[in-house]
């Protein structure tokens, strides 16, 4: 073979192998849920406007939990036509109810890409944490579940529960704390509820509604009896008061009522106030001999010492101690 024929070959060769060269196609979409997840179908995500072109990923997902699922995050592999990686992006489904189906949207930000293909995994999901409510010796818990808001009658969402005194006496004042979750179990808000009065075997039902604008879409809470006083320890209560000025000075009223099975006597203790907050003064004043179940007015002036303005003031009410003081 001469030297121009063995040139003359290698150019040949190297042409055929440039004609062999085929474009490389994005692979096949994929996509693999998990036991809580299901992805019942999915698609390409097309832009509006006559590009057509891919901007993400739509998926169908059914919850298969047996409960709420507060968090479900999606790893998300993006092809162009050439099948080049475009990116690897996280998203997450948030708050998708009990056995509930819905459609999921991963979008892709940069306009200039144009998504052929796809692979999506479920990196992991979150349950929501069962609401729970919780009684105590003295009060038991009947009922509980989530009211759902009604913005046209300005109704707010917010936790309804019904309650039984199951103690053989009154409770004067029961406290219930409840905490209320997002649907990954993070604390949104504390509120606590009170009631009072609360009669044996009586039974009342009342809404609790989350206070902060961020808990307002609450998921989930825990309910728990913070205290559940009976009348052994507290037989009065103060059932209003009010404070207006009087020629410079003020002037304290109210209204106790004794709760108890017998005769009560009370203490009205009065701790006055400046503009700053500090204390200027504290008076107290006894009511005697209040009936079971009677109602009693109280009245008295506090003389505003020279230089000093009330601006605000907190009332209690409390038993009288029956020993007398003994000195130190």
């Amino acid at each position: 073979m001469s030297e121009n024929e063995e040139i003359k070959e290698e150019v040949s060769t190297g042409e055929t192998a440039d004609e062999a060269v085929q474009p490389c196609a994005p692979p096949e979409p994929t996509v693999s849920g998990n036991r809580h997840l299901e992805i019942i179908s999915h698609n390409l995500l097309i832009k509006e406007g006559d590009e057509a072109k891919g901007s993400g990923v739509v998926l169908n997902l059914k919850n298969n939990a047996g409960k709420a699922i507060g968090k479900a995050v999606f790893s998300v592999v993006l092809y162009d036509a050439a099948g080049n990686i475009v990116d690897t992006i996280e998203d997450c489904f948030k708050d998708f109810d009990k056995d509930g189906i819905s459609s999921f949207n991963i979008s892709y930000s940069k306009p200039e890409a144009d998504i052929r293909s796809y692979t999506v995994s479920v990196v992991k999901t979150v349950l929501t944490p069962d609401p729970e409510a919780i009684g105590s010796s003295k009060i038991e818990v009947l009922s509980h579940r989530i009211l759902e808001a009604d913005e046209c009658a300005g109704v707010k969402r917010s936790l309804e529960m019904e309650i039984k005194n199951i103690c053989e006496k009154t409770l004067a004042t029961a406290v219930l704390e409840a905490n209320f979750y997002d649907g990954e179990g993070t604390l949104l808000d504390t509120v606590c509820h009170r009631e009072l009065e609360f009669k044996p075997q009586s039974i009342c039902t009342f809404n609790i509604t989350p206070e902060k604008p961020e808990a307002k879409a609450f998921r989930t809470y825990k309910v728990s009896v913070r205290k559940a006083i009976t009348t052994d320890f507290e037989k009065v209560q103060l059932k209003s008061h009010d404070m207006k000025p009087v020629n410079g000075d003020v002037e304290i009223s109210g209204v106790l009522k004794n709760i108890s099975d017998g005769k009560a006597d009370a203490a009205v203790v009065t701790l006055f106030k400046d503009v700053k907050d500090e204390k200027i003064a504290t008076r107290v004043i006894y009511i005697r001999d209040i009936e079971p179940g009677a109602s009693k007015q109280f009245k008295f002036k506090f003389d505003v010492p020279a230089g000093e303005a009330v601006n605000s003031y907190v009332i209690s009410v409390g038993s009288i101690a029956e020993e007398e003081a003994k000195a130190a």
